[in-house]
């Protein structure tokens, strides 16, 4: 009898370290894995942020409602005015909705694709949401954890910082944390 019991108090040690064991690595293995989806979505971002930086016929830069004119002040939302190279009523990932092409027009020197178009760049939620034209989309998915921050550099560069922190799982009351600056220049500075 006192075997048995012996044997059954090696198990259950055995047992709650191989529980322990395996709670960490799937703990682990959540992080990482929203670690990535994070990375993945702040390069989502800032390639849509690259494009229509690069696309902009004009650039202004917002704290809330009021402008920023300055260098040395971040605001929190970039709009940016672009040509409308195309029309396109359909999400990237649903396969419905016309797309045709904007015919150009030429006056002089100046070509012009139908009506120039406002693209937005914000946070929402934690959400970092791209609206092109009224149509929010959310171009970096994680809830409660997108930052985006936008300045006036003084060659005409707009300095864009997209960070996200999110929680970790398991407890621990520590944070997965992740900044990029970058400087995008929009086409009327590269044509100086």
């Amino acid at each position: 009898m006192t075997e048995i019991l012996v044997a059954m108090g090696v198990f259950g040690v055995f047992s709650a370290g191989l529980m322990s064991s395996w709670f960490t690595v799937q703990t682990t293995a959540v992080n990482a894995m929203s670690y990535s989806q994070r990375q993945n979505d702040q390069m989502r971002v800032i390639d849509y942020l690259k494009r229509d930086i690069r696309r902009a016929t004009q650039v202004a830069i917002y704290n809330g409602a009021t402008p920023v004119t300055d260098t040395t002040t971040f605001g929190n939302e970039l709009r940016l005015t672009i040509p409308d190279y195309y029309a396109d009523t359909r999400e990237e990932d649903h396969a419905s909705g016309p797309k045709t092409t904007s015919v150009p027009v030429r006056t002089g020197t100046d070509i012009t694709y139908g009506t120039a178009l406002t693209v937005r760049f914000s946070v929402v939620n934690g959400a970092a949401i791209r609206d092109e034209a009224g149509v929010p989309r959310s171009v970096g998915a994680a809830k409660d954890s997108f930052a985006l921050s936008f300045k006036n550099e003084p060659d005409g560069a707009i300095r864009c910082r997209v960070a996200y922190a999110q929680p970790m799982q398991g407890g621990t009351g520590r944070t997965l944390t992740r900044s990029l600056d970058f400087l995008g220049y929009p086409r009327f500075q590269l044509q100086k």
